[in-house]
């Protein structure tokens, strides 16, 4: 079995690709550019640990916020939304205007994006909706400092402020496909957003204030999908590879590289519990990881429904895996799953 990285090894490799401080009238990078990265194909069948409720075949997105769990509609008219201390109950249906993409939202609310729209989900089920001038949305997330930013498949990064009013226009990636935030615990990182571009297999820091972007590293040869923990450590599925990588600091120095087998996907951190959950869905399998002295140790491991695409992490610990083919949400309770160990801020 291969041996993790040390951090200088892995900073060697991490080396930047780009550096930019791009206007809001840049056009799509001239770059070296792979093949976007896919999911590890899933057997058949499994036997998933925890229990399973329904949910709609194909659905699109999942996430968690407060004391809900919500998934989006194949056909992205609907955010269903499931009460996580009554999970068996049937989700309330939300009705949005034909969504793509879903993030939890602070406050139990979530944010949405489809094509023409942006769209706020307040924690009663209400909705505020923006003009978004985007055909292809796919991430939304919102910064510490309050602002919206948007990512798309043409590469776009949309910066909204808080009363939804667009601000930037960055015309700087191949394709923006994973967007994550530093919260408001992170010290040193001035509200950072991190865009993940699979075209270019890289990460790349943005402001949201002013919408610079810092240096891009590369991440591998095929980054999928990235998490945040509460210190602003970027943790990045390199499914081509078979590793997990993280990334922290201003600018980003890549902090580790760590081999996983079965091809890691979908990626989610519980700073409840202090772990890095995977998914690896070459073996329909979800692995937990401990990053407490800045590498990964894996604490545990559980059979996931098929195809286990997408994963999300509620605040009590409790693990939701969806799966991309056959309909069903797993839940894996806290009681069933580790405590980790609080990881010592990176960098110190």
């Amino acid at each position: 079995m291969r041996r993790p990285v040390a951090a200088a090894a892995a900073f060697a490799a991490g080396v930047a690709i780009i550096t930019a401080c791009g206007s809001d009238d840049n056009g799509t990078p001239d770059v070296p550019t792979v093949a976007p990265a896919t999911p590890s194909e899933a057997p058949a069948a499994s036997n998933p640990a925890g229990s399973t409720v329904p949910a709609p075949a194909g659905a699109r997105a999942l996430a968690s916020s407060g004391s809900t769990v919500a998934v989006l509609s194949p056909d992205g008219n609907q955010v269903l939304r499931y009460d996580a201390a009554s999970i068996t109950a049937p989700p309330t249906p939300i009705a949005v205007p034909g969504l793509t993409a879903l993030a939890a939202d602070r406050d139990g609310g979530y944010l949405g994006v489809g094509p023409g729209n942006l769209v706020v989900v307040d924690a009663s089920g209400a909705t505020r909706t923006a003009n978004l001038d985007a055909d292809s949305p796919t991430a939304v997330v919102r910064a510490a400092g309050g602002q919206i930013v948007v990512g798309t498949e043409d590469g776009r990064v949309l910066i909204f402020d808080e009363d939804l009013a667009e601000k930037h226009d960055k015309r700087d990636f191949v394709r923006v496909d994973a967007l994550t935030a530093a919260p408001a615990s992170a010290e040193g990182l001035d509200d950072q957003v991190v865009v993940l571009d699979r075209a270019q297999s890289s990460v790349t820091p943005i402001d949201p204030a002013d919408g610079d972007l810092g240096p891009a590293l590369r991440a591998g040869n095929g980054a999928t999908n990235s998490t945040v923990d509460r210190h602003g450590r970027i943790l990045v599925a390199n499914t081509r590879d078979g590793e997990i990588l993280g990334f922290y600091g201003s600018p980003l120095v890549m902090r580790f590289r760590y081999p996983v087998a079965d091809g890691p996907y979908a990626v989610d951190y519980d700073d409840t519990r202090n772990l890095l959950w995977v998914s690896t869905t070459g073996n329909n399998e979800v692995v937990a990881y401990d990053l407490a002295d800045g590498e990964p140790s894996e604490k545990q491991r559980f059979a996931s429904v098929v195809q286990p695409d997408r994963i999300t992490v509620d605040d009590k610990g409790t693990v939701y895996v969806l799966s991309a083919r056959d309909g069903l949400l797993q839940v894996v309770p806290q009681s069933d799953t580790p405590l980790g160990v609080a990881p010592v801020e990176p960098g110190r």
